[in-house]
């Protein structure tokens, strides 16, 4: 049986060792509060600009070194990280997202959760899709595409879709379960921590972090699969964009396509991925076959 492990695709940076049990993955604190703390848990002195030293006993930075890179008071950082504080400012948000080192996905990611944290947010409704929303699979007969969610699961597939990843591809499957569950040949170990890394990062961008589904998923993969610890320490967010997957079609075996993500802007976090073949690529001819044995059975 074939998975749709192979759906994204990122870049891969060196992962934080694991230990049995040293990971938080539930919490009472803000959202802006527990973000704070794993991205500052995340990185090292020496991507900051600090000098390293063998008897440091906790991970990443001390709340005192964010708090002197930022140009703030310690005090003032720890209630912040604690959930104790107002809202900080959008300067002093600027000057946290500097300091943490925090690219434009990671700033954006930081002001939300700002934002969320003082209520200015209602919670988002994972399956809230607004009308309409499905029914764009359907202008798509001759491309497979599908609809997810914030918390990566799948709400939405068109029939070339589901034939794209036979057994695989369906509405319900979570992407991210998916793809620490299984890990299918031919792909590459490579291949599948690149497709790993995008799907968690994802996660992290398009859930809302007091979400209990988001929850769910991550105390599940974090009680399992060491993997997964790893790459979430790492504290990346960033959302789906293009990628070159490898899937399996039918009669034609392992293809390599293109997909696109689009985002639903009426919907917090969901979006719709579309595939196709690139020009005078073996996919061409597997994309043409998969649509005509999707019309035959819509028929």
């Amino acid at each position: 049986m074939h998975h749709p492990s192979a759906l994204v695709a990122g870049e891969l940076e060196a992962p934080f060792h694991y230990s049995p049990g040293g990971m938080r993955v539930t919490t009472s604190i803000s959202p802006l509060a527990e973000f704070l703390r794993d991205r500052r848990e995340s990185l090292t002195p020496a991507q900051v600009g600090l000098p390293s030293s063998s008897r440091r006993r906790v991970r990443g930075l001390r709340r005192t070194e964010v708090a002197e890179l930022a140009g703030i008071s310690a005090n003032y950082y720890l209630r912040i990280e604690q959930g104790r504080g107002h809202r900080p400012s959008a300067e002093v948000l600027s000057a946290l997202s500097r300091a943490l080192k925090l690219d434009e996905y990671g700033d954006e990611h930081l002001h939300r959760v700002a934002g969320l944290s003082a209520g200015h947010e209602a919670p988002a409704v994972s399956d809230d899709v607004p009308d309409g929303v499905r029914s764009l699979l359907d202008l798509h007969p001759d491309t497979p595409a599908y609809l997810s969610n914030g918390t990566l699961d799948v709400i939405g597939v068109n029939e070339p879709g589901r034939l794209l990843t036979p057994g695989g591809l369906r509405v319900g499957l979570n992407l991210v379960l998916s793809v620490f569950e299984h890990y299918p040949e031919p792909h590459s170990e490579a291949h599948w921590r690149r497709t790993a890394e995008n799907v968690v990062a994802s996660l992290r961008y398009y859930a809302d972090p007091r979400s209990p589904r988001l929850r769910h998923i991550v105390d599940t993969l974090s009680k399992s699969d060491p993997r997964f610890v790893e790459l979430w320490q790492q504290c990346l967010v960033r959302p789906h964009s293009s990628s070159w997957p490898l899937v399996h079609i039918e009669s034609h075996g392992w293809v390599g396509l293109r997909s696109e993500t689009l985002a639903i802007p009426a919907s917090r976090g969901c979006t719709m991925t579309l595939f196709f073949a690139e020009p005078n690529t073996p996919g061409v001819a597997a994309l043409r076959d998969l649509v005509r044995r999707a019309r035959e059975t819509g028929d």
